[in-house]
């Protein structure tokens, strides 16, 4: 397991999402992070039904009232807190769960 800089904190304002491109072994690895009131979720930036990114636009994740995690392919949602699929085509499954650590004014990923 390695540590990857993401970005500083306040370049993730609360109610926000971001998405990440990090290369790992010659690997790209896609991911998304939302600041959610003063907590930090990370998700791999893949859907559990048909396997693509889940935005359309860059760092847009979320559903129109901002309460779930959505695919802009077939409007799956999905929860902050466990990536839990709660409506939509992949119903039950979950987003893969990244690790993430705060250290002082910075955001780190572990991998």
């Amino acid at each position: 397991m390695s540590w990857y800089f993401l970005c500083k904190k306040h370049e993730l304002p609360t109610n926000t999402t971001k998405s990440f491109s990090i290369n790992i072994d010659e690997k790209d690895l896609e991911l998304l992070v939302l600041s959610q009131e003063e907590k930090l979720y990370a998700y791999q930036n893949h859907c559990p039904h048909l396997g693509i990114p889940l935005n359309w636009q860059p760092d847009q994740f979320l559903s129109l009232e901002e309460t779930h995690i959505q695919c802009s392919t077939h409007g799956a949602l999905f929860t902050f807190e466990e990536g839990y699929c709660v409506a939509g085509p992949c119903s039950g499954q979950s987003l893969s769960s990244l690790t993430l650590e705060q250290r002082n004014d910075e955001i780190w990923l572990q991998y």
